[in-house]
């Protein structure tokens, strides 16, 4: 059996990753439609929790990381 991780999970609601990261609810919705034409496939992807959404703390932080690193490399180009 795993060990138990001693990181703690947090489950981050629509609208706590929308305040987060400073988007409106059809822009995080097109993040993650294939086909629309603002899909980012890096955006991390939502658990379903009965009739709502929710994402992994964790995976929204690395996320933004990532932005703040691309915007890094651009700024050295």
């Amino acid at each position: 059996m795993d060990k138990p991780s001693t990181t703690t999970l947090r489950m981050l609601r629509r609208a706590e990753v929308q305040a987060r990261l400073g988007i409106a609810r059809s822009t995080l919705y097109a993040y993650l439609d294939e086909r629309s034409s603002s899909h980012i496939p890096e955006f991390p992807k939502p658990v379903r929790l009965g009739s709502t959404i929710a994402f992994l703390e964790h995976e929204i932080d690395s996320f933004v990381i990532g932005l703040m690193q691309a915007r890094e490399v651009t700024r050295e180009r």
